[in-house]
């Protein structure tokens, strides 16, 4: 496929915009590390380690929304793009943070394609970036990070080897992070690996298949001689209890659909998920679950959680002139 002039610049900016020189890496505490060449010198810590993750998941943050995050000013910014870690790119909706190929590869990324940023759904990635952010760092303005802070969560991922005394945040993984493993199986092993996992929840095991391959983890059942699976937004693993589901499940849910009767069934009573957190937009979103949660008579073991929710909206905008972005 050829790619037109606009796309072979940002395809050229994603895996060439990186320094000539290779940056050097320092690390001479727990707390953060130190990334320099000749010229220039920044400090990462925990917070920019997390900033990093979601940026090299996503491949684009908003600097609008990243303004929301942390308090960064322009010259660190800069610093970031001429050290090789990130490039910007100036759209009608805004100026967004993209990774280079560097940066990519200090997180060992597999997936390093350069992608468009997805305008129409922008302001749900912009929803599943906050929450991945609230959920890492353990954001206290969170209702969600509130409400489940307690529990045993897993600690969170440090790419970078970042890992401060005290701190606080957990594991959070992306739809399309555990889907792309899922996709490759073939029906029968599909069959076969999701009967291994009800053997060992029979079994009362803790640490199931599905946390050490989350491809695993979407909910598999049968229904009209067919297979039937459903996979959340975004999921929070935790260890069973004894062979008992206690993993999150995140759905984000900012428009109405005409039905969430089949959504729901597929919750039900399943082997993966205790708990379901359905952040919604508005009232008729969620008036129109609870009547399809009380038309199933509930979801069994899978408990149900309706959380108002409002995507992050875009308050202050960077411009930049002469960057050479």
């Amino acid at each position: 496929m050829r790619l037109d002039i606009q796309d072979q610049e940002n395809v050229k900016n994603t895996y060439y915009r990186a320094p000539k020189v290779i940056p050097n890496i320092k690390k001479e505490s727990d707390e953060y590390i130190t990334i320099y060449n000749e010229e220039e010198s920044v400090d990462l810590t925990n917070l920019e380690e997390a900033i990093f993750y979601i940026l090299v998941l996503f491949k684009f943050i908003p600097l609008w929304l990243l303004e929301q995050w942390t308090e960064l000013s322009l010259e660190t910014l800069l610093k970031y793009r001429d050290l090789g870690l990130v490039w910007f790119e100036e759209t009608s909706m805004g100026v967004f943070l993209r990774p280079t190929r560097w940066l990519l590869d200090l997180y060992e990324v597999e997936d390093t394609r350069y992608i468009d940023i997805p305008f129409g759904l922008l302001n749900h990635t912009c929803a599943e970036e906050q929450l991945m952010f609230d959920i890492i760092t353990g954001n206290p303005n969170s209702e969600l990070w509130e409400l489940i802070k307690g529990e045993k969560l897993l600690p969170r991922y440090h790419p970078l080897g970042i890992q401060p005394k005290n701190e606080s945040g957990s594991i959070i993984i992306r739809e399309q992070d555990f889907r792309i493993g899922f996709r490759r199986y073939q029906e029968r092993e599909l069959l076969e690996r999701e009967e291994k996992i009800i053997n060992q929840i029979k079994a009362g095991i803790e640490v199931t298949d599905e946390f050490s391959n989350f491809s695993m983890f979407p909910i598999i059942s049968s229904r009209d001689n067919k297979i039937v699976t459903q996979t959340p937004d975004l999921l929070i693993p935790i260890f069973r209890d004894k062979g008992k589901a206690k993993s999150y499940a995140i759905e984000i849910e900012l428009s109405i659909k005409q039905s969430y009767e089949h959504i729901l069934e597929n919750y039900k009573d399943n082997n993966k998920f205790g708990s379901l957190f359905y952040l919604v937009g508005n009232h008729q979103i969620a008036n129109k679950i609870k009547k399809a949660y009380t038309k199933l008579g509930g979801l069994g073991s899978c408990e149900l959680f309706l959380l108002p929710y409002q995507a992050p909206a875009q308050k202050l905008e960077y411009y930049f002139k002469n960057s050479k972005a």
